[in-house]
């Protein structure tokens, strides 16, 4: 037994299990030793990196079982900044004592079962020093699961609560445990994070981890032993990584590492006692950040006695930028800035005495006080603004940036809420605006960060909306509304929905804009609360009874708040039933755009409007611009993670042709984050009533109130509401608008006043005269603007890791002015004088503006900073001394300064990376050393070969330096370089253009060394040095120059300016010429172009005599239309046709015509007679050898070539005969081509080019006819064919009648494409030679001269003159410009010339070079057709240019497939012309066209391309048609005109055809003796209204009764003719012409067969009518004011029916009856009158048997009288059960009202028979 017992006590001992959770006994003390250390940089060897090492020896003891006292001895910083690895770190002794200080102090601590408590230190601690504390005791943080090896959990840490796995591996044999523990910093359910100045950037939570820039991850490493009193901790190992990649490159990141060690050196058995001095509770474990604002990362300030240092630092400033921006003015400023962060009020309130009159420090100081950002800043700026402190401008800046940036919590809200509510803001309209809207930015701010928002901080915005619709004041209401909505609180939805009309009765009194800003106050809410906001817009857009501004904006809000997929497509099914085109236009077009974007934060939406655009009809993608839309812009890059959305919202409204809102968003996405960059916004409302005539009393006038007497007959009709012109914009900053402006009528009216009347009137403009008489001489010395992000995270040593970016922007002028007045202003100046008056003007300014920005990534606290830091500086200064003189009167303006006379920056910008260390031991020194280190490093590729054994021997010498250099832990000692070098090649580039005239030159220097070497992404592009910068310098010259002189000179003085030259004198004239004649001649001398006319003029006369030579060639060569495949065979009657036959087929076989085809197009000698020769040679050409088809290609080429080159010289317009005739530019090469008859694929180039030169050019059927046999042909298969050769054709030379008529009978010897070529050829000559180049200057004066010059010592002229000539009023408009260089002898010019030929052609070109003649450049505008539908043509030549165009155009030619391919285009290789690019655009319908671009070996095409607005485009050309017709309108000067008419509504009546104004037709019989109101002006001003009705004594005619102004105008016919009576009165109609112009303008007179009146004040552009035909066209700004059967003119065709009481009718009928004007039965002859009746069928009604009444009236013969004639109409119907009590009297003016149930047809009345009406007598 006892065996047994003993047995089983050693069976349970060696079972017994150790307790894994570490704790420490209360009775010993633990010595440990810890080091910890930050490094930053990037992970690449052989760059700088920043770093901090803390070493020390920690004594744990215990004071009870759960408290411990930590006490920390020999504590020692070290610093890095230097090159990894090799340097060391270097020993910090100064901040060593001062981290000392804190750093030995007892600290106590919590810590139980593995996990730490509380922690304990001394009331004055510093959060620094109790963070380093943290981050030792995050070492013994750890939490042990008995029952498992391997789990994960949410574990608490320095770092928040995140993710954690462990890893736990027991060895039972030595009684040790590891454990391995890691943890995802970037899944937390509670993260230690501080954002600053981010809380407008949205994160995206669904985007997965790649897309987020910096990522993290810890590993922990644990050594435990089992002891007798417990699991004890020996060892702690561990590793956090912070990664930033700005632009998401997996390669191109930047490192944090952190690193810690904690050993276990010995344990004592002894006790401790408490420490003595008392210990506060500073929290647990997790990290803590300062309660002020952080110490800024870029630099470390002493804050100590704050006063002083903001007196010095102000002083410092304005001291050391003087004359210039210091280099350190940026942080200067930022240190400013951080002493009024720390300065207390009475701080501000005694330094602002000191300097408040001092200007310049004035500014500074107001300015580093409000982006301070502190509640004290905020107290300062409230009580010098109650105090009237301030000037009006430095309040509206102050308060502005006070509120936008001052840090929000419940103390700045109060002191907020009581600055916006002061009396002095009520005084101040702008500044009480911006102070509400900064205050809901406030708000947003604080309880963005809240649960909830507290009441205290809305209640100010509630009561200010409260107070503002009680008063009914517009303005009020629309601040309080944006101040809402800047605040975005779910708590304010309530107030909002006071204000839209479905929730408030009252809401629909306000006007649209109160509206519309209701629904944008809803924006911020719908991304806290989408729920609700979707649920309140939901049905304010299903309301059709809303305004469509309303409804579009509150669908742009829906889609901001992210909707799921049954939500839009219930959307989408709203749509398929909507009535108003304008909504429905706007919402296809924004889920259209929505669908096609990429961002990560809409893929949901994207995919739902993917889905219900399905559901809608593609018609709506065809809508006009008259119509709203949602225009996107801006891509995503998912491989950078980054990308823009701009969306352009045009709204609509009914009453405008153009938008009358529109809305510009830009929202940029990076790295998983959204902001609302910008958003602009522009609503105009009845800006057409303040352009128009307003002072015409159209309430006075008589018809005025018979119209309105009208109006009341009619069931139901109402006026519109007025309007209250207004323009009003807002701006938005991410997300919260900063500021809006409304300009309203008032506002306007007082600017012309101000414009118009003596300037006496008002103060402010006599104080800016004065001060322009007296001189401005001032500086300034200005911060424009300082910005901070801040993102900081806590590191596992204690230590906060810090992602931040500074940008400071400063601006420095200097100005002096003097200005000289001539006459002097007098006391009644009015602004208008100016134009009379003459200015002198002195000026020697200097304005500059700087900016820096810094990056940073390091470690930054109040006494050290450790980072990696990358500063941009970017400078731009422009320096002038002028002296200047404009006079208005003259037309005169003169400009002189000085040439270069130092080297002046003009812009400099450079940036580079730094590693940075900072501490507070040493404030004066700044540790900082370039990220890539200073020296070139040699490229891989320059590396020479090394035999093996003499690398193995090196290698094994470097291997072994490298293993000694590298010790175990982390410092390094040696000096040796790595292997691996990592500095960078320095690229440097200097670009200088000299200018030698003006003794200037303009240098570009750049300098560029980065670390793509290392990896070759954008990140390492961006560390290194880089720096570029623009200089002007004075270039060396052969005499000094003492002023540059620019002076322009218009009007008839111009001649007067032009230099003259001295060796004018020399120069012959001709003995016939005319005094005039000479004069002419010296001015051309003058501006050297004598020698370019009589160039073109030789030419011409070379090219007639040629021509004439020619002629019998010429007109052989003709072929007939219907010649399909022309063929050789004997000539008719002509011997001279039969020698030139024989002569052309000889001359084709010839050694002489091969040389003719592989002549020079430059031979400017031979042009003429080459192209002749070509195209006759390729006529008789019958060939099927690919070598011959190519060789006649090349000779089309070269006549193409030769043809342009012979334009260049002696036409104006510049055009080859391919485009003058209707043959394409290688016509010539078809001929033999098609000749030959071979079949070739489709789509083949060869047979591209059969195709396109194989019909002939005189039939508008060729191209159909080949295309017939070929098949459908693709678009760019079509020749383009000229207008301008089928309206001017070719002339007959004199002479040669008999010749042409033999010609045209033997045209058979000649192919079709010959016939073309010649034919345009002899046309085209025949029309240069009447419009050959002329030089205005022989009848014209220059318009303008230009003449800029430099002034020598030396007296030479050294310049440029620009000489401009018009002459616009002709038959044939032209411009001139000549440009020439006035140095010397030079004879470099410029010549250019534009000019319009005819109705279809336009010509120009550009010539430079000596005399114009070196290089040329052509193009031309051609009207006609393409693919059977009216066309243009531009069509760009270019014989000869500069070889650096050719090489910039060649670049640029290479994006050109990408983009095709991006747009949509199709592309084809193609061979065409190599120096010519042809533009084709046919108008295929009113909204479509086709492009197709040839361009040198590339055509690119498209077709059904659609047109914003609709193009008066008549019926296509038939495919059969025999002849072409030219278009029926001159494109240059109708065209304009033609798009505008064909704009305008227009309603017409044609018999029983009416057309409205939105071009709906119906049919309609207009009942006997019954006025109908056509068109009516239903705005408040009732100008016009026209009636219509059938004429008494012709049953096909019409009469009209016009009502407008004073006068009632009927037209009616009478005996056969016509009739006019205007009030009352009998007007002759034959050849009349009746004009009123009393107030506002009328004009009758006879037209045609009928009458036409004219009335463009009563917006009545022009009404026609003759008896049977009505027409009229309404102004523009009649858009959505009419009313009648004309309709609305509002583009709303599914509203067309509209009846007068907005009740939609059912048809035709229905809609022309309800404007019928009843008349009083005994009164009138109309016995027709408006009745409810009931229906006569029984209807069952959800299964209930009722008894239905029409919700609009019908006709009905009047008592007493019986319908003879009627007609079916479609009536909507109210039913009720049929035994209810209800009759039809007591339901009859309520029915409107009721609901439409059913839509049945019924019979209306048309015509009466009165027999039993009985009238009194």
């Amino acid at each position: 037994m006892r065996g047994i017992i003993l047995a089983l006590v050693f069976t349970l001992v060696g079972s017994e299990k150790y307790d894994p959770e570490p704790d420490f006994s209360s009775s010993k003390t633990y010595l440990y030793n810890y080091e910890g250390l930050t490094l930053n940089g990037l992970p690449e060897p052989g760059l700088a990196r920043a770093g901090l090492r803390l070493s020390c020896k920690l004594e744990i003891s215990g004071l009870s079982q759960r408290a411990h006292l930590l006490k920390i001895r020999s504590p020692q910083l070290e610093e890095y900044n230097g090159i990894w690895p090799r340097d060391p770190f270097i020993r910090a002794s100064k901040l060593t004592q001062l981290i000392t200080s804190c750093l030995t102090q007892p600290f106590k601590f919590e810590y139980s079962n593995g996990r730490v408590g509380n922690i304990y230190a001394p009331e004055d601690t510093p959060v620094t020093c109790v963070n380093l504390v943290r981050g030792i005791l995050n070492l013994l943080q750890i939490t042990i699961k008995k029952s498992q090896n391997a789990y994960d959990l949410q574990e608490a840490g320095i770092g928040g609560v995140c993710l954690t796995r462990y890893v736990i591996q027991e060895d039972r044999r030595s009684n040790r445990v590891s454990i391995t523990k890691t943890k995802d910093l970037n899944n937390c359910q509670d993260k230690v994070v501080k954002d600053i100045g981010t809380t407008f950037i949205r994160p995206c939570p669904s985007c997965p981890l790649k897309e987020k820039i910096v990522k993290g991850t810890a590993a922990f490493t644990y050594k435990l032993k089992y002891a007798d009193s417990g699991t004890l901790i020996t060892e702690v190992v561990s590793q956090q990584v912070y990664q930033i990649s700005p632009f998401n490159e997996p390669a191109g990141v930047a490192v944090m590492e952190a690193r810690q060690e904690l050993t276990l050196v010995e344990v004592k058995s002894e006790h401790v006692s408490p420490p003595e001095m008392q210990l506060q509770n500073r929290g647990g474990l997790p990290y803590r950040f300062p309660p002020l604002l952080l110490q800024m990362p870029i630099q470390l300030v002493k804050t100590k006695n704050p006063e002083q240092r903001i007196v010095e630092t102000l002083q410092q400033v304005i001291q050391d930028n003087q004359q210039e921006l210091h280099g350190d003015a940026p942080y200067k400023y930022l240190e400013l800035i951080q002493l009024c962060r720390v300065a207390s009020p009475d701080t501000l309130e005694s330094v602002f005495k000191q300097f408040s009159d001092k200007p310049h420090h004035r500014v500074w100081l107001l300015s580093g006080i409000a982006m301070a950002g502190t509640i004290d800043s905020l107290k300062f700026l409230k009580l010098r603004i109650r105090k009237d402190d301030f000037k009006y401008i430095e309040a509206l800046l102050a308060v502005s940036f006070a509120l936008h940036l001052t840090k929000a919590d419940g103390h700045t809200i109060a002191v907020a809420a009581d600055l916006v509510t002061s009396s002095q803001l009520e005084r101040i309209p702008m500044l009480r605006q911006i102070a509400y809207l900064g205050y809901g930015s406030m708000v947003n701010r604080h309880c963005s960060l809240a649960s909830s928002c507290p009441s205290e901080a809305l209640q100010p915005l509630h009561d200010f909306a409260a107070e503002a619709a009680s008063k009914g004041n517009e303005d009020d209401i629309a601040l309080a509304l944006k101040a809402i909505g800047n605040a975005g609180e779910p708590a304010s939805v309530k107030r909002i929905l006071k204000f839209l009309p479905i929730f408030s009765s009252g809401a629909s009194n306000f006007p649209v804009r109160i509206q519309v800003e209701a629904v944008m106050a809803l924006r911020h809410i719908g991304l806290k609360d989408s729920r609700k906001v979707q649920d309140i817009l939901l049905q304010i857009f299903v309301d059709h009874s809303l305004p469509p501004e309303v409804r579009m904006m509150a669908c742009v809000v829906i889609f901001e708040t992210g909707p799921a997929l049954p939500l839009v497509t219930t959307m989408a099914n709203v749509i398929l039933k909507e009535t108003n085109m304008q909504v429905a236009s706007f919402v296809y077009s924004h889920m259209k755009a929505l669908s096609r974007i990429g961002f990560p934060r809409f893929y949901n939406v994207s995919a739902a409007c993917n889905i219900a655009i399905k559901l809608l009809s593609p018609k709506l993608d065809r809508l006009s611009f008259r119509y709203s839309k949602v225009i996107p812009l801006g891509g995503y890059y998912s491989r950078y993670q980054a990308g823009a959305l701009g969306n352009i919202f045009l709204m609509n409204s009914p009453r405008t042709m153009f938008p009358s809102a529109l809305i510009s968003s830009l929202i940029v996405n990076y790295a998983g984050a959204a902001t609302s960059l910008l958003e602009v916004g522009v609503r105009a409302e009845g800006l057409t009533d303040i352009i128009r005539k307003q002072s015409i009393p159209f309430a006075e006038y008589s018809t005025y109130r018979k119209i309105k007497e009208i109006g009341k007959t009619l069931l139901g009709w109402r006026e519109l509401p007025s309007e209250n012109p207004v323009l009003s914009s807002y701006l938005k900053l991410f997300g919260q608008e900063l500021a809006f402006a409304d300009i309203n009528k008032d506002i306007i009216q007082q600017a012309i006043k101000l414009v118009t009347g003596p300037a006496d009137r008002h103060a402010w403009l006599k104080r800016v005269i004065h001060q322009i008489q007296s001189g401005i001489a001032e500086r300034w010395i200005l911060p424009l603007y300082s910005g901070e992000f801040r993102h900081i995270v806590p590191t596992t040593v204690g230590l906060p890791l810090e992602y931040s970016l500074y940008t400071t922007a400063l601006a420095h002028a200097t100005a002096r002015v003097e200005v000289k007045l001539s006459p002097p202003l007098s006391g009644d100046f009015r602004p208008s004088q100016w134009y009379e008056s003459s200015v002198q003007l002195h000026a020697d300014i200097s304005p500059s503006i700087y900016s820096d920005t810094v990056a940073m990534m390091g470690i930054n606290t109040e006494y050290f900073q450790s980072s990696i830091e990358i500063h941009a500086k970017l400078r731009v200064q422009a320096p002038l001394k002028f002296d200047a003189k404009i006079d208005m009167k003259e037309k005169s303006f003169k400009f002189v300064t000085t040439p270069c006379q130092q080297e002046t920056e003009i812009a400099m910008g450079r940036h580079k990376a730094f590693a940075v260390s900072r501490n507070i031991g040493e404030p004066g020194t700044v540790k900082k050393i370039p990220v890539l280190p200073e020296g070139s490093g040699s490229s891989i590729l320059k590396e020479h070969f090394k035999s093996s054994e003499k690398t193995s021997r090196e290698g094994a010498v470097t291997q072994r330096e490298t293993s000694d250099i590298i010790p175990k832990k982390y410092s390094y000692g040696s000096e040796q370089e790595l292997h691996h070098s990592a500095r960078g090649k320095t690229h440097t580039q200097a670009i200088c253009v000299k200018v030698t005239r003006f003794g200037c030159q303009a240098c570009f220097y750049r300098r560029a060394r980065d670390a793509s070497v290392l990896k070759n992404t954008y990140f390492h592009r961006l560390i290194g040095e880089h720096e570029a910068k623009i200089v002007l310098k004075p270039a060396r010259t052969d005499a000094a120059i003492d002023k540059i002189q620019l002076e322009i000179q218009a009007g008839s003085r111009a001649a007067s300016k032009i230099i003259q030259v001295v060796t004018l004198e020399s120069e012959e004239e001709e003995e016939d010429s005319s005094p005039d004649d000479g004069v002419q001649m010296k001015l051309k001398k003058i501006l050297g172009i004598e020698n370019v006319f009589k160039v073109g003029n030789r030419t011409q006369r070379r090219k007639a005599q040629t021509v004439k030579k020619g002629k019998t060639q010429v007109t052989e060569l003709r072929a007939e239309p219907s010649a399909k495949y022309p063929s050789s065979s004997p000539s008719s009657s002509s011997d001279t046709s039969s020698s030139s036959s024989s002569s052309s087929s000889s001359s084709s076989s010839s050694p002489s015509g091969q040389k003719v085809k592989g002549q020079d197009p430059k031979d400017k000698t031979l042009q003429p007679r080459s192209r002749d020769e070509s195209s006759s040679s390729s006529s008789s050409k019958t060939s099927s050898s690919s070598s011959k088809t190519s060789s006649s290609s090349s000779s089309g080429d070269s006549s193409d070539s030769s043809s342009s080159s012979d334009s260049s010289g002696s036409s104006d317009s510049g055009s080859s005969s391919s485009d003058s005739g209707s043959s394409d530019s290688t016509s010539s090469s078809s001929s033999s081509s098609s000749s030959s008859g071979e079949a070739r694929r489709p789509g083949s180039r060869h047979q591209l080019v059969i195709e396109r030169n194989s019909s002939s050019s005189g039939g508008g059927g060729g191209d159909s006819e080949y295309f017939q046999a070929q098949g459908t042909p693709e678009i760019y298969q079509y020749r383009f064919k000229s207008a301008h050769t089928q309206e001017y054709p070719k002339k007959k030379v004199p002479g040669s009648s008999s010749v042409t008529s033999s010609s045209s009978s033997s045209s058979s010897s000649s192919s079709s494409s010959s016939s073309s070529s010649s034919s345009s050829s002899s046309s085209e000559d025949t029309d240069r030679a009447g419009s050959r180049p002329k030089f205005l200057g022989d009848s014209k004066a220059p318009e303008l001269a230009v003449i800029l010059r430099a002034l020598r010592n030396d007296k030479k002229l050294a310049g440029f003159q620009l000489v401009l000539y018009t002459d616009l009023y002709s038959t044939r408009p032209r411009i001139q410009v000549f440009v020439s260089n006035i140095t010397g002898s030079s004879t470099w010019k410029v010549c250019a010339d534009a000019s319009i030929i005819n109705a279809h052609k336009a010509a120009s070109y550009l010539k430079w070079g000596r005399d114009c003649r070196d290089y040329r450049i052509s193009s031309e505008f051609v009207t006609g057709w393409f693919a059977d539908h009216p066309a243009m043509q531009v069509k760009l030549e270019w014989p000869k240019v500069p070889s650096r165009v050719k090489s910039v155009a060649k670049w640029l030619y290479t994006f050109i497939p990408g983009a095709a391919y991006i747009l949509g285009y199709s592309e084809i290789q193609h061979k065409n012309p190599s120096h010519q690019a042809k533009l084709i655009v046919a108008l295929t319908s009113s909204r479509t066209f086709d492009v197709v671009a040839k361009l040198p070996e590339l055509t690119i095409y498209n077709t059904a391309l659609r047109i914003p607005l609709s193009l008066p485009v008549g019926p296509s050309l038939p495919a059969s048609a025999s002849s072409l017709q030219p278009p029926i309108w001159n494109f240059f000067s109708e065209a304009p005109s033609a798009v505008l008419e064909h704009l305008k509504a227009r309603c017409s009546v044609s018999q029983d055809k009416i057309t409205t104004f939105n071009e709906v037709q119906f049919n309609y019989s207009l009942p006997t003796n019954c006025y109908h109101i056509l068109a009516q002006d239903c705005s408040p001003e009732l100008k016009f209204l026209v009636m219509m009705k059938n004429a008494e004594e012709y049953a096909d005619l019409k009469a009209i009764n016009i009502k407008l102004g004073s006068h009632e105008i009927d037209m009616y016919p009478a005996n056969g003719l016509l009739n006019l009576m205007v009030n009352g009165v009998e007007t002759p109609v034959e050849n009349v012409t009746y004009t009123s112009d009393f107030d506002a303008s009328l004009m009758i007179s006879s037209e045609k067969k009928g009458l036409s009146l004219v009335a463009p004040d009563y917006g009545i552009d022009k009404l026609y009518f003759d008896g049977r035909t009505f027409k009229v066209q309404v102004a523009f700004w009649m858009a959505g004011k009419t009313c009648g059967i004309c309709g609305k003119y509002d583009a709303e065709n599914k509203q067309e029916f509209q009846m007068p009481s907005g009740y939609v009718a059912k048809d035709a009928v229905s809609f022309a009856q309800s404007w019928i004007l009843s008349e009083k039965p005994c009164a009138g002859a109309c016995k027709l009158q408006r009745s409810l009746v009931k229906l006569e069928k029984t209807m069952r009604l959800e299964g209930e048997v009722s008894k239905c009444y029409p919700v609009e009236p019908v006709l009905r013969c009047v008592k007493g009288c019986s319908a003879t004639e009627t007609t079916p109409v479609s009536v909507g119907f109210h039913c009720l059960p049929a035994d209810s009590a209800a009759s039809l009297v007591e339901g009859q003016m309520k029915l409107d009202q009721k609901s439409e149930d059913i839509q049945d047809t019924i019979e209306a009345h048309t015509a009466c028979s009165c027999e039993e009406l009985q009238c009194s007598a």
